[in-house]
């Protein structure tokens, strides 16, 4: 009966052993398989102030507004880097067109105005430097017209390009007041 105790201890030990490692073993693959980007559009973005504005060129051609949530607000007007965590920094871009009404009054060429929401209509950079250390400490995001996420391998792209201005903190876009 003794004998019959110890293995039915040493089975009842051994089986936990081996929850323990199986559990210890989904969670590190569970995090490791964690997306190193942002999939969900942060609420209230339209309302944050605007950073800047640019017209890109070239393959990109669009017309865009960058904006940032208060934290990242506060950061780009103190001029100190790193942004702080929790500092989201958002980008909406649409087509730029030529405006015929606008033209007609000037008698030239020479107005542009957004048009349709480009194919990555929306894209964050949201500032978290322990969930995202291997991404410079920022979570990266596009999203379509329809909110739809771009998928991962688009947005492993983003860090690689973002490193060339590691120096401001990742962050192309500088401050206009």
């Amino acid at each position: 009966m003794k004998r019959v105790a110890v293995l039915w201890s040493e089975f009842v030990t051994l089986l936990g052993v081996g929850a323990l490692l199986v559990t210890l073993s989904y969670h590190a693959t569970a995090e490791e398989a964690a997306p190193v980007f942002v999939t969900k559009i942060p609420a209230g973005y339209r309302d944050w102030k605007v950073v800047s504005v640019a017209h890109e060129e070239g393959d990109i051609k669009d017309i865009r507004a960058v904006l940032g949530n208060d934290i990242a607000i506060k950061a780009y007007r103190s001029g100190k880097l790193p942004f702080p965590e929790g500092a989201i920094v958002g980008r909406i871009a649409w087509s730029h067109v030529p405006s015929e009404e606008n033209n007609k009054v000037f008698g030239r060429a020479q107005s542009f105005v957004a048009g349709e929401p480009t194919e990555t209509y929306l894209q964050f950079m949201v500032k978290d430097s322990k969930k995202y250390a291997a991404t410079g400490g920022w979570g990266y995001s596009s999203f379509d017209k329809d909110g739809k996420p771009s998928p991962a391998s688009a947005m492993n792209e983003c860090f690689p390009c973002h490193k060339a201005v590691s120096e401001r903190d990742f962050i192309f876009t500088r401050y206009s007041p």
